[in-house]
């Protein structure tokens, strides 16, 4: 038994290592290939929780779940952001930071918070525990990943602003809400928060995000008003924020 426990507790470490590897390799060709403040900060919050330390016999089903949640999603961010970031976004005015300290430094902190109160967690992870978040991380991780699709790299961005050609979109998954890729990473949390089997602090985590989301709203909100005026006043009454608008 003892040699079980050994060889399984080696193969989680193998997995661990293989992850980070991963991730590193992914992360440094993203910043060759666009080398940016914001894809720093992205890059940085998927990473923090790969690092392999504390792992051991009883953690470690759910130490290389958050593993691979962090490698798999930190993956897909890494690639929008290098997609879609631009140099001239990034400002570093007042407005900067303050989106920096009440949208993005929450999201982190729920993300980085979670990770590593699940990876603490010993409590056994049951077929039905596991199955559930991870269905809820896979449906929040192809909303996301859909939701940037259908918007596009013009619109679609890490800093509050406009380009040339960006029009309001208003058909596809902005047909049923307003915010689908904010609302996608809020079911991603939700499946971080799954992971901890934590009620108090699944539920501090969720908050965090939700706070760093909801912020990142209302400017947007404003700004997109400002941009396209009635238009998107006519497409605000008729959508919700979080939610489809059933009547």
């Amino acid at each position: 038994m003892n040699e079980f426990i050994l060889n399984s507790l080696n193969l989680a470490n193998l997995w661990l290592y293989a992850n980070l590897i991963l991730y590193i390799s992914v992360f440094a060709v993203a910043l060759f290939i666009n080398y940016n403040f914001n894809a720093i900060i992205v890059g940085l919050i998927y990473l923090v929780p790969l690092i392999p330390f504390g792992v051991d016999s009883e953690n470690a089903i759910r130490f290389l779940l958050v593993s691979f949640h962090n490698t798999i999603f930190g993956i897909i961010e890494l690639v929008i952001f290098t997609i879609t970031v631009r140099l001239e976004d990034i400002t570093f005015d007042k407005q900067f930071i303050k989106q920096l300290f009440g949208h993005t430094i929450p999201i982190a902190i729920a993300l980085i918070g979670l990770s590593f109160v699940a990876r603490a967690t010993k409590a056994p992870l049951s077929i039905g525990e596991f199955t559930a978040i991870t269905l809820t991380f896979i449906l929040g991780s192809i909303l996301r990943v859909l939701a940037v699709y259908q918007i596009g790299a013009v619109a679609f961005k890490f800093d509050i602003a406009f380009r040339d050609k960006q029009r309001l979109k208003t058909d596809q998954l902005y047909h049923y809400i307003r915010h689908p890729s904010y609302a996608a990473m809020m079911i991603v949390i939700f499946a971080y928060a799954l992971t901890t089997q934590n009620l108090v602090l699944g539920t501090l985590g969720m908050i965090s995000g939700w706070f760093g989301f909801q912020y990142r709203i209302i400017y947007e909100d404003q700004a997109l008003e400002e941009r396209f005026g009635q238009e998107y006043k006519e497409y605000q009454s008729r959508t919700g924020t979080w939610f489809p608008k059933i009547f």
